[in-house]
């Protein structure tokens, strides 16, 4: 006969580590990323935690500490791909947690920035607990 509270105490254990075990960042990226980071959430000091973390793994800031958006209603963050890279989108949203990506490629005039972040209110706690 199995002792039942040994078998449940394995498999707690089993699925405690597994789902507390923190997913490793991914290595710096092969090549250079430009990153727009901006907060859409309105929550102080966001962006600036969030563009540093990014300096901090290799990714290139190009609007320094970020800046505001159009408007401070996004709930979720998301992250676009502003020059027909795809990889670089997806990586950017891999370091950050972020599981919304999506494509939106400039048709005219020059930017600068090859990915933007967009802030949302499920960052502000990622960023309250690294």
């Amino acid at each position: 006969m199995r002792s039942w509270p040994k078998v449940l105490t394995f498999f707690a254990v089993a699925i405690s580590s597994a789902c507390g075990r923190e997913e490793q960042p991914p290595p710096r990226p092969p090549r250079r990323i430009r990153v727009e980071v901006l907060n859409g959430c309105g929550e102080p000091g966001l962006a600036r935690e969030v563009a540093r973390f990014l300096k901090e793994h290799g990714l290139d800031v190009v609007n320094g500490e970020g800046s505001n958006a159009s408007h401070f209603n996004f709930l979720e963050s998301i992250v676009v791909d502003r020059c027909g890279d795809l990889e670089k989108a997806r990586y950017v949203a891999k370091v950050l947690g972020i599981r919304n990506c999506i494509q939106q490629i400039y048709e005219e005039g020059y930017h600068i920035e090859e990915v933007t972040v967009v802030l949302g209110k499920d960052m502000v706690d990622k960023v309250g607990g690294r």
